[in-house]
């Protein structure tokens, strides 16, 4: 009698104890399908010259991207590639700055 007290409360209350500890793996595939999603909006944006709505769509990315992080970690990022990124972006940027310059707004 004892023993099938134990398994049912174990049964019910295991469960909801395991499935907290560890996101389902679909979640983490829905966070990094959306900010997939929203880097495609900031794109958009650009082409369209939408200063508004490209800051807003990299904010929800920033958003997503910081869920993903706390919630599944084999997406955390150490800072390391935050900076590289960062840093490839400028790159990027005087790239196109220093063609337009020297194409004398040209390219």
């Amino acid at each position: 009698m004892r023993l099938a007290l134990i398994l049912i409360i174990v049964s019910l209350v295991g469960p909801p104890a395991f499935a907290q500890s560890e996101p389902p793996r679909r979640e983490c595939h829905r966070l990094t399908s959306q900010i997939a999603r929203y880097e495609g909006d900031v794109k958009l944006a650009q082409e369209r010259g939408n200063d508004l709505w490209e800051n807003a769509t990299r904010d929800q990315i920033q958003r997503l991207s910081e869920r993903r992080a706390s919630r599944c970690p084999q997406y955390a990022d150490d800072g390391g590639a935050a900076a590289m990124r960062r840093f490839v972006k400028m790159l990027a940027t005087a790239a196109k700055l220093a063609a337009k310059y020297f194409t004398m707004g040209g390219f």
